[in-house]
């Protein structure tokens, strides 16, 4: 019942009666295993006889497959164009090369040639979406599916939605997936993983992950072997750990075969290599990330943007690595539906060439990633399960349902120097921190307050501290906190607009900085007697030059729930 809901929830809101739901152009043979998967996610049946799915690039329009007469879809049923050699295919349109392998359209028109669905594929290859939009039709949504696909033979991918029918208008709907043609993209299986990886067989993979080109691997990290290329040292768990990458080189993902998570924490050991690439010009890239999915061969993102590269498929939200001959950092990312334009959170110097290596930043540390409300943050090092170490986060844009990946990518001269991602003691479950912005603000006459967290409120955190920024240089603010939620408008004496959002049950001043911006220390003890607080916040700043009896800005509110 509680699965039927959930999908039912998912589906609400389709943007189509029937959808593009799962496709494959490329595959690493003759293109013999191509198709298009429709999806009817309307309650009715639909005749589709005679509907169009189209294909164009910028250079003219390539393929275009009529659906064949006396084809009705049922609700919840799915139908697919594609070569025989796809399973579960109901029309077959030819044999190899169905659709190009890069920059296309694929756009689904009705019988009077109306669009009904529509999408770019390898939108990173393009210069510019505008060509997609011609008037009075767009072909793309959102970014367009930006990640570079192949279907490897023995690893057999898609592009897939999240759910069956899922449309929110972008394509950020779709995540890199086994291939299930005819058959529901829905993974049932809860995000929930504790793996320490010592029950694991060397060299044998991990069922739990799609490999694009190839899967995961145990290991014993202190010996050679065959996806072991150097020695380390154990972990502080101790035993077997896990290794990500293609051994015969180049980029590799790792898809977790479990239910898209919104909220989630992923903490695990982590090794990082602190040694500069021998050669100019040479690096190693690895990315965890949550919220979203990322390309076949995990394009090297760039989030130093000094490599000029585009082609990275990342979305949602990761933490990513990046070695050069120069310098290593740890970067926390926020990809949103992908893209060049993402925004880096926050990164960590691991080793400066000209500085030396960071000893404390070297070898084996703890990483814990996590996305609670419209927060993401990172903490490195430190005690696992603690709420220590070295610390980055920030308000992401867009928060939303979505996958977790694994990339990796290195570009040297000698794979039996690489370090791909390697990790141990793997927890993967839903975070119990919500921190969730609400509500409208006022601005004052330098600014618009805005309210945040250093960090999530995790139990024991000594350094957490409310953040404000948009406020009056050198001014002075007030934070005021509640138990409960509130929406309930306060002007006038407030200037027009003012809002309160929580009833206070303790209020705070603030001085703030030159930069206008403001921090309230407020250390959470290690007590588990607060496990499930709630506590509501909304801050408001003083500005002598607004025209009102109580001259203060506001945020919106902030809603944050105590946990570990």
């Amino acid at each position: 019942m509680l699965s039927s809901l959930f999908l039912m929830a998912m589906v609400q809101g389709a943007g189509a009666p029937v959808v593009i739901n799962e496709f494959a152009y490329d595959d690493s043979g003759t293109d013999d295993r191509e198709y298009v998967e429709l999806f009817n996610a309307s309650k009715g049946t639909i005749d589709i006889s005679g509907w169009k799915l189209d294909a164009a690039d910028p250079f003219g329009s390539n393929a275009a497959y009529v659906i064949k007469a006396n084809t009705k879809l049922a609700a919840g049923a799915f139908y697919v164009l594609g070569s025989a050699k796809v399973p579960n295919v109901n029309q077959i349109v030819g044999t190899t090369n169905l659709w190009e392998n890069s920059q296309e359209s694929l756009t689904l028109r009705d019988g009077k040639g109306k669009i009904v669905d529509t999408l770019v594929y390898e939108a990173n290859k393009l210069s510019t979406t505008a060509t997609w939009h011609k008037k009075p039709e767009t072909l793309v949504e959102g970014e367009g599916v930006w990640g570079n696909f192949a279907s490897i033979d023995n690893h057999q991918s898609s592009w897939s939605r999240y759910r069956d029918g899922l449309d929110t208008g972008d394509a950020r709907d779709f995540h890199l997936m086994p291939w299930t043609p005819g058959k529901s993209n829905n993974l049932n299986k809860v995000a929930l993983l504790f793996d320490s990886f010592d029950k694991g067989i060397v060299d044998t993979a991990n069922p739990d992950f799609l490999g694009s080109f190839d899967d995961c691997y145990y290991i014993d990290p202190t010996k050679l072997g065959k996806y072991n290329q150097n020695k380390i040292t154990a972990s502080p768990q101790g035993g077997k750990a896990l290794i990500f990458w293609d051994v015969s080189g180049g980029g590799n993902t790792n898809i977790l075969l479990r239910r898209a998570l919104k909220d989630v924490v992923i903490e695990c050991w982590a090794y990082f290599d602190a040694v500069p690439e021998p050669v100019t010009g040479q690096y190693e890239t690895w990315s965890i990330g949550v919220q979203g999915t990322t390309g076949t061969f995990y394009n090297t993102p760039d989030p130093s943007r000094r490599f000029s590269f585009r082609a990275n498929g990342n979305t949602g939200v990761s933490v990513t690595y990046q070695n050069t001959d120069k310098d290593a950092f740890l970067y926390l990312i926020d990809h949103g539906d992908g893209g060049t334009d993402f925004k880096v959170l926050g990164k960590i110097q691991i080793f400066n060439k000209t500085q030396g290596q960071n000893k404390k930043n070297d070898g084996w540390q703890r990483l814990r990633i996590e996305v609670a409300g419209d927060y993401a943050s990172v903490r490195f090092g430190g005690a696992y399960g603690k709420g220590d170490g070295a610390f980055m986060g920030g308000r992401i844009s867009d928060p939303r349902v979505g996958g977790i990946y694994f990339g990796y990518r290195e570009f040297v001269s000698n794979n039996l120097g690489a370090r791909p991602l390697t990790i141990d003691r793997l927890t993967i479950r839903p975070s119990s921190l919500p921190a969730s912005h609400f509500g409208t603000a006022t601005a004052t006459t330098q600014g618009t307050p805005s309210i945040g967290v250093n960090t999530l409120p995790m139990l024991g955190t000594t350094g957490f501290a409310m953040t404000g920024s948009g406020l009056v240089k050198s001014g002075a603010s007030i934070y005021i906190m509640g138990a409960t939620r509130l929406n309930a408008s306060i002007a006038p004496p407030f200037p027009a607009g003012s809002k309160l959002y929580t009833a206070p049950v303790a209020i705070f001043t603030a001085t703030n900085s030159p930069a206008g911006t403001s921090v309230l220390p407020l250390g959470i003890p290690n007590n588990s007697g607060l496990v499930g607080v709630t506590l509501v916040w909304q801050m408001f700043d003083f500005d002598k030059a607004l025209k009102a009896t109580m001259p203060l800005g506001s945020s919106g509110g902030l809603q944050i729930r105590l946990g570990n």
